[in-house]
């Protein structure tokens, strides 16, 4: 699939789980993605608070890492993950793509071992979304040459 209308465009991803998400946001060239907000999934104001940032950041695109797998069984994850992504498409109008995020955490922990985080930073499940997140946004515009 081409996505060439997403260039110049500005692309949120996110890291799902149950209690919560991690959200990265890169700029219209694409160049810089940083890693920007955790946002509490169980929170009674989750949607509006996400939306409202999505809306703040001017995103145009939204990226869900998605563990695919090669059994292609349901797992409780990825019933979670399309409960969210169904619901997200019926109250807003952007578009949301399923991108592979196999191994996005164990990246996130080399890459915080790189930049010199202590390992209570690491431990922090906060920064490992935040940084996931960006690693699934970062390989889904490599993937596809935006």
């Amino acid at each position: 699939m081409k996505l060439e209308y997403l260039k110049n465009k500005r692309i949120a991803s996110v890291d799902f789980g149950f209690k919560r998400l991690g959200v990265a946001v890169c700029d219209e060239l694409h160049i810089t993605i940083t890693p920007s907000k955790v946002f509490d999934y169980s929170s009674k104001d989750f949607w509006s608070s996400f939306l409202d940032f999505l809306e703040k950041e001017r995103v145009s695109a939204l990226v869900v890492g998605f563990p695919f797998r090669d059994d292609n069984k349901e797992t409780e994850v990825t019933l979670a993950i399309k409960q969210f992504v169904e619901h997200f498409r019926s109250i807003s109008k952007i578009p949301v793509f399923l991108f592979d995020e196999t191994n996005s955490t164990i990246k996130a922990q080399k890459i915080m071992i790189e930049i010199g985080k202590s390992k209570k930073q690491r431990r922090k499940k906060e920064n490992k979304d935040l940084i996931s997140a960006a690693i699934i946004l970062k390989e889904f515009i490599e993937e596809n040459n935006l």
